[in-house]
């Protein structure tokens, strides 16, 4: 599945990977785009992959209103592990987030074992 706003430059992509859901967003994350990831997160957990992994490595602007996209996949996913790079990862770090969402590097690392213990 794919998700986009060319205009803003913004753009998701929905795909199976093994047994996990991945959302991969590219752009800005805001008040703008957040309803779009909302939803993508959203039909990715309706096909029941068990674990989902938001790839936020591609994004340039991270704001509140992705944090609570974040918020909102704990609650209805089994499992939500992260892949950020500084543009993600420090909003994630500073409200604390990241205590409660696993961050990883890679998609690679996020796709790792169950416990998480490739965890960073």
């Amino acid at each position: 599945m794919r998700y986009e706003d060319q205009w803003r430059g913004f753009r998701i992509d929905v795909n199976r990977v093994g047994a996990a859901m991945v959302v991969a967003a590219t752009g800005e994350v805001d008040i703008h785009t957040a309803p779009r990831l909302q939803k993508a997160v959203d039909d990715a957990v309706a096909q029941r992959s068990g674990r989902l992994i938001v790839d936020l490595s591609r994004v340039e602007f991270f704001d509140s209103s992705g944090l609570n996209v974040l918020l909102h996949a704990t609650r209805i996913a089994d499992e939500v592990r992260v892949v950020a790079a500084h543009a993600a990862r420090r909003p994630l770090e500073v409200t604390g987030l990241s205590e409660v969402i696993p961050i990883f590097d890679t998609i690679e690392d996020a796709l790792g074992g169950p416990d998480g213990s490739d965890h960073r």
